[in-house]
């Protein structure tokens, strides 16, 4: 009942950390629904004199926060949909287990090492659509660690791009309050109805995030960087080209824009005339209240869907933090709502007409009814792994820990790959050399597929990938067939200047902040400044990753 009550009243501290700002939303939810009391944006620093100013930014409000949401880049996480069988009436743990072998089959490195969750969009027939999102944890302590500072705790972590389709979903509707606690759940029109496929892109300066909503929900999802605009409207015309081939996308009815328009303020009209959409702003559509300017929501879009997707009044309620699993959609149980109103109901009339006793009772009453009424997911049987496997996925989590680069090019095989395909073995050697254009390494792979020879467009249109070749003749094996591809790697000219630019960024905090300090940020700006000059100290040596996985159905 706590929790409850928790819902209904309090004020919540959204957080958004972004490239190099800090973005914090104050709201307050109460019985007619959630509002914005503040918010501002500081520098994401970590010295002194920035701890002080967020701290006495929180302390003005008059009140400490209830609870803290937090959004983080999505250049941080790996995500993927996928579908996975139906587990009714096979127990508690079963999606659970089922899930946690999916999420395996997708990484390349131990579940061990990653905070990760998962959604439950759809149920249809006997499948679930789910999406999983993974984050490395030391990205995840170094925001416990930023937090801890400011004598912040996070309640929950949610991907930006989940928490800005949050918002999204509830612009120009009334959020929290009384109507979400007796389960009237209202969407925006903006969102899309069946039969409708939009498009959402969020900025974060040359960042973007693309999310593709089918029929009201996500279904697909991809981060992007780019130097210009004018090369990413080129760049993302023809992914989006692609994939309506792909997803068999009839057309694309509406395009969102959201985040740091400033640095979008061209793109729109090029993108209306070449995907013949509907281009709209969130700053256009949202109410999110009387007395907030609505550019200030957009630019809040992120920090305020933290808050939708802690508080459980969206739709997109991943938490990378340790939590109680509730797996099932918003649309499943209707009989429990029914119930839910009638109980909220009686405890409303409890609380305004009688006395501390019955109050007692009613609360009492309401808990055990919960209970009840709460679904139930029977077990499935343990998914066995391998001991030896899980031991190799540590070496190689360990190797890559120091270099950003591998772990974008397996974040990028993670998306690319089709629901049909898995990887058994991945070979990845790196060298150094002084022409980038010839690539910076070899990878082989090596997995089943129904179609091996689709995996070589798919994976050649990938800005990570060249000279895409089988290594070895293609086996059939049942209904699968057997293959080894290879495949220069490689990274492009704009790529490559973003890169020099985070190091030189880097190298100026580090000199600003002395050589004492110990944090996260700091540890990463010197791990950036000796790659740098190894580089350019003709650095000789090759690395070697290997990995394998056997997949046991």
């Amino acid at each position: 009942m706590t929790t409850l009550l928790g819902k209904l009243f309090g004020t919540f501290l959204g957080v958004e950390f972004k490239e190099d700002t800090l973005v914090i939303s104050y709201l307050r939810n109460n019985m007619s629904g959630i509002s914005l009391l503040s918010s501002s944006a500081f520098p994401l620093k970590n010295d002194d004199s920035t701890f002080a100013e967020i701290r006495e930014y929180i302390s003005q409000r008059g009140a400490t926060p209830d609870k803290v949401f937090v959004s983080v880049p999505d250049r941080w996480a790996i995500t993927k949909f996928t579908e996975i069988p139906s587990v009714k009436g096979k127990g508690r743990e079963a999606l659970s287990n089922l899930m946690r072998f999916e999420i395996e089959r997708h990484i390349p490195f131990n579940i061990e090492e990653v905070s990760v969750d998962f959604l439950v969009l759809d149920e249809k027939g006997a499948m679930y659509s789910v999406v999983f999102v993974a984050v490395y944890k030391g990205k995840m302590d170094y925001i416990k660690d930023y937090l801890e500072k400011l004598s912040l705790r996070p309640d929950a972590v949610v991907p930006s791009s989940f928490a800005v389709l949050n918002t999204i979903e509830l612009s120009g509707v009334s959020a929290g309050g009384l109507q979400e606690m007796i389960g009237i759940v209202r969407k925006s029109k903006v969102i899309g109805k069946k039969g409708e496929t939009n498009i959402c892109l969020y900025f974060d300066k040359l960042h973007a995030s693309l999310s593709v909503i089918k029929d009201g929900l996500c279904n697909h999802q991809r981060f992007f960087s780019f130097q210009t605009m004018q090369t990413f409207s080129i760049e993302i015309s023809e992914y989006l080209a692609e994939l309506q081939s792909r997803l068999s996308i009839d057309r694309f009815n509406t395009l969102i824009l959201a985040g740091d328009l400033s640095s979008a303020a061209d793109i729109s009209n090029d993108l209306k005339e070449k995907l013949g959409v509907n281009v709209i702003s969130l700053d256009k559509v949202s109410d999110f209240s009387r007395k907030t300017d609505k550019a200030e929501i957009n630019m809040l879009a992120s920090s305020v869907g933290a808050c939708f997707a802690g508080l459980g009044v969206a739709t997109y309620t991943v938490n990378l933090l340790p939590h109680k699993m509730e797996y099932e959609t918003r649309k499943l149980f209707p009989l429990s709502t029914r119930i839910f109103l009638v109980l909220i109901l009686v405890l409303v009339t409890g609380i305004f007409t009688t006395e501390a006793v019955k109050k007692k009772r009613y609360l009492t009453k309401i808990e055990m009814e919960l209970k009840n009424n709460a679904p139930m997911i029977a077990t499935v049987e343990k998914l066995s792994s391998d001991t030896n496997e899980l031991k190799n996925q540590i070496d190689l989590l360990r190797k890559l820990k120091s270099n950003e680069t591998t772990l974008e090019i397996l974040a990028e095989l993670a998306g690319l790959l089709p629901k049909d395909a898995w990887i058994t073995n991945l070979e990845y050697k790196t060298f150094d050399i002084k022409d980038k254009k010839k690539g910076i390494g070899d990878l082989i792979l090596s997995g089943y597929a129904s179609s091996a020879s689709t995996l070589i467009p798919i994976l050649e249109d990938s800005p990570y990938f060249e000279k895409v070749t089988f290594a070895g003749p293609v086996k059939k094996t049942g209904d699968k067939e057997q293959f080894r591809l290879s495949a220069e790697v490689v990274i492009s000219a704009k790529k490559d200047k973003e890169v020099e630019a985070e190091d030189s960024v880097q190298k100026d905090e580090l000199k600003a902040e002395g050589e004492g300090q110990g944090d996260e940020l700091s540890v990463e700006g010197e791990g950036k400044k000796s790659e740098a000059k190894a580089k350019a100290g003709g650095r000789k040596n090759e690395k070697r990753i290997k990995t394998r996985k056997d997949i046991k159905k």
